[in-house]
């Protein structure tokens, strides 16, 4: 049987969906497992990240998901199974695509046993539908605190701290689809596009760029939904406690959707070929639990066509959002750039910024070609200037981002006016950073030696824009950095270096 995966907003998103009633069933069922139990609710979400051992003290201690003294899993299980997400790599999204499918078969057993239908699929969240006027609003199924015969509803999670208002709506910028522009799985050479999927990595828990897919939606929804107060994050918002969150695999079904999306929206867009990303990491095998608690290994290539009998899933409908195109993004759209030639540093600014309060700014100073490139003299046609022969494409690297806390959203702009209303300049902005695993990333002691997360945004048309206002005459441009709450001295976010790299087509 191929099961299908349907939308969570197909009934209403709500407990008359038995979707979602009978999701909530099956999660429950799993809740009620001891952590030593390798088909519970919670040893599947250590898989993808546990702290109960962390030095700066477990989230999952304070939140009441782990208690010291209770049953644990042995060292070899521990060892064979948790923290193994795959972040900031080409691993990504193979490695959660079996993931949700494992989850899925679990709450399917169980809602199986409990007499529900014999097909249900996990449901996904497409919060990029701009045809749903619903669509960004966390589904009420989710923020009820009660099922429908007044018992504690198990979707319910009390740490979803969001943006601070109830219910949860992500704003509609953090959910364009640019990424599905991308023309390449792979991300090309430091400096340029991450492409789809990341770059090329062994195992990794904590890698250091992120692909375009990964990096929006998917990191910034984590936080969107997650938060910050003074409690610390929200679950959804620290890789350590995200899966706990039923809400998670739905947002993860989506992420998964995307990706067969943009498979299926182009026959250029092809998934890597390289014997390194088809066999997956040498070091770490990837590995979860069958639905008898056996271990499933997977690799990528097992991972490339959801209907094949070891997946044997879909979803209802392959149509990409019409969002791929919005203004928001900053993508150019197709166009295919060099492989062969080097990305060229082309700018940088002179020391680590620390980001706090409401925005830090500081300057790149551009090489002499560049500047002379993109001088413009009064009455020139800047934009056109540029388009000859071919358009070269400007990136933006934010490098080696470091963080004590996750839960945080910066907006990245150039060239804001003192005083200016940001969210007023779309021409200026450059795009979002959702910090969702740098902290773990930061640690010294971590498998990169804390050398934090690289964020890289196209910024070609904001380059062009302010090349033909004359603003780069100067020869030198401000980035700003404006996090979306205030953010204090112990959040510690710093930026080592922040650069323009030019790539081209």
């Amino acid at each position: 049987m191929v099961y299908i995966r349907k939308s969570v907003w197909a009934n209403g998103g709500g407990f008359d969906d038995p979707l979602l009633y009978w999701y909530a069933i099956g999660v429950s069922a799993l809740q009620k497992r001891g952590l030593n139990d390798n088909t519970s609710w919670r040893f599947m979400a250590a898989i993808h990240g546990i702290d109960i051992t962390s030095s700066d003290g477990s989230l999952w201690e304070q939140y009441g998901y782990y208690t010291p003294g209770e049953p644990l899993p042995s060292s070899a299980e521990q060892q064979l199974y948790w923290n193994q997400c795959q972040h900031g790599s080409w691993y990504f999204l193979p490695w959660h695509r079996g993931y949700v499918w494992s989850i899925e078969g679990l709450v399917r057993a169980e809602i199986v046993k409990a007499g529900g239908p014999k097909d249900w699929a996990m449901p996904y969240w497409n919060y990029s539908d701009q045809k749903n006027p619903q669509a960004l609003l966390l589904p009420p199924a989710f923020s009820a605190t009660n099922m429908p015969d007044g018992s504690p509803n198990p979707l319910y999670v009390a740490q979803r701290y969001g943006l601070g208002s109830t219910p949860i709506v992500l704003p509609a910028s953090d959910v364009t689809l640019g990424a599905l522009s991308a023309t390449q799985f792979v991300g090309l050479k430091v400096g340029a596009s991450a492409g789809l999927g990341g770059g090329k990595t062994g195992f990794s828990h904590n890698g250091i760029q992120t692909g375009e897919l990964e990096s929006k939606p998917h990191n910034i929804v984590h936080v969107d939904i997650g938060g910050q107060n003074d409690a610390g994050p929200g679950l959804m918002a620290d890789p350590d406690i995200a899966g706990l969150d039923p809400i998670f695999w739905l947002h993860h079904a989506n992420i998964d959707r995307l990706w067969d999306v943009w498979n299926k929206s182009s026959a250029t867009h092809t998934n890597p070929t390289d014997p390194a990303w088809l066999n997956g990491p040498q070091d770490r095998k990837f590995v979860v639990p069958n639905v008898d608690g056996s271990a499933y290994y997977y690799a990528p290539k097992d991972m490339l066509d959801t209907t094949s009998p070891n997946l044997d899933y879909t979803y209802d409908e392959f149509v990409a959002a019409t969002a791929v195109s919005s203004v928001l993004t900053s993508n150019v759209g197709e166009k295919t750039l060099s492989q062969s030639q080097e990305p060229e540093l082309v700018g940088a600014n002179a020391s680590v910024v620390s980001v706090t309060g409401k925005m830090s700014s500081s300057s790149l100073a551009l090489d002499a070609p560049t500047r002379a490139l993109l001088s413009a003299n009064p009455g020139q046609n800047i934009q056109a200037k540029l388009a000859q022969p071919a358009r070269d494409r400007y990136f933006l690297n934010l490098e080696n981002i470091k963080a004590a806390k996750d839960g945080f959203v910066i907006d990245v702009y150039m060239e804001l006016p003192e005083g200016a209303d940001h969210t007023g300049r779309m021409d200026l902005f450059c795009g979002s950073i959702g910090l969702f695993g740098v902290r773990k990333a930061s640690q010294p002691d971590g498998a990169h030696g804390g050398a934090g997360v690289t964020e890289v945004m196209d910024v070609t048309n904001v380059v062009a824009g302010l090349a033909q206002n004359g603003a780069l005459n100067k020869g030198e441009f401000s980035v700003n950095l404006v996090p979306r709450i205030t953010l204090t001295d112990d959040a510690k976010v710093t930026v080592e270096r922040i650069s323009l790299y030019k790539q081209s087509a």
